[in-house]
């Protein structure tokens, strides 16, 4: 019959059904060969948690975690000569921004700081109650962190704090986050509940300083909980700049606020984040994901204090304040 036999046969003596039959058979045969052993050393694709900043707090992590910064003798001294409630944060050289992320924060460049004087915790409202004579917090409770405060409403409390309090610069506030880490996060890569108050475990609303664990530095709630303002009129970073206690520029439209909320998603708590906002607003606009209408606004904006280690470090001096001293709230 020639090569054409076979073929002969399964066109004139196999039902159509057997054949597909067949072809089912071979096919199950065939696959096994091209799957192979997940132990044979093949690269496997990443689980979505595994993608760095998607992981939740149920996800599997990779090793990460803090490790408090050892400070020299000398350096414990000023450690102990820490104002009440403030951290001391070893001065240092440091890569600012991330060239990976926001265009916003690019671009990385080296900045350096003197030591200086940080408040361990986001300013509570019973501290602001204090000085100022009321609360204009959302959610109030003294030992949470005091919300929906501007720029100026600090200034106020700035003053009436007799010298004890002045607004860390943009690059102080990224130095202390960071910890000396170059992660996402200071804790690692992927995002750990254990360290911060955000979207996926807040239950929408703020908490007490300190339920979280601290960074590096020993400072609690740098990410997530409230917003915190600096000192900074926001401006883009530049590509090669070596910056020695930068302030940011002289005058400008918009603050930056750092740090991320309660409601905040885990890549909004990254470090180099950057958000800027009008010093007389107390609340910004929250834009739905993939842009477009606002869905909400963020009311959650704080602050911490921070003090220069140079000069011997002032006490706090609360001031009674009138109803007359109250800056208008709204």
């Amino acid at each position: 019959m020639g090569y054409d036999a076979p073929f002969a046969i399964l066109r004139f003596n196999v039902a159509p059904m057997c054949i597909f039959r067949i072809i089912g058979l071979l096919v199950l045969l065939v696959m096994p060969l091209g799957c192979g052993d997940s132990g044979t050393g093949q690269e496997q694709a990443p689980s979505i948690a595994e993608i760095e900043g998607t992981g939740g707090e149920s996800a599997p992590q990779a090793p990460q975690g803090v490790v408090p910064i050892e400070l020299s003798e000398e350096d414990k001294a000023k450690a102990r000569r820490a104002p009440a409630g403030m951290v001391f944060i070893k001065g240092g050289c440091f890569t600012m921004g991330n060239d990976r992320a926001q265009a916003d924060e690019k671009y990385e460049h080296e900045v350096c700081l003197d030591d200086f004087y940080l408040d361990q915790y986001e300013v509570t409202q019973a501290r602001w109650t204090k000085v100022m004579g009321f609360n204009p917090s959302k959610v109030i409770a003294d030992s949470h962190p005091v919300e929906q405060v501007n720029y100026y409403d600090i200034q106020q409390f700035i003053e009436k704090s007799g010298g004890a309090c002045r607004l860390p610069t943009e690059a102080e506030w990224e130095y202390a986050a960071r910890g000396r880490a170059d992660t996402r996060y200071y804790w690692g890569n992927i995002m750990d509940g254990a360290y911060a108050w955000f979207e996926d475990n807040s239950n929408k609303t703020t908490h007490p300083g300190g339920q979280k664990k601290p960074n590096q530095n020993g400072l609690y709630d740098m990410m997530g909980n409230v917003w915190e303002w600096t000192e900074d009129w926001y401006s883009p970073y530049f590509a090669g700049n070596k910056e020695t206690h930068p302030k940011g520029p002289e005058a400008g439209e918009n603050k930056v606020i750092r740090g991320g909320a309660f409601d905040s998603s885990a890549g909004a708590l990254r470090i180099t984040n950057r958000t800027w906002l009008n010093p007389k607003n107390r609340v910004f606009s929250k834009v739905a994901t993939y842009g477009g209408s606002v869905d909400e606004l963020f009311n959650y904006i704080g602050f911490r204090c921070a003090q220069s280690a140079a000069a011997p470090p002032a006490e706090r001096t609360p001031a009674v304040t009138t109803d007359k001293e109250k800056p208008a709230q709204g």
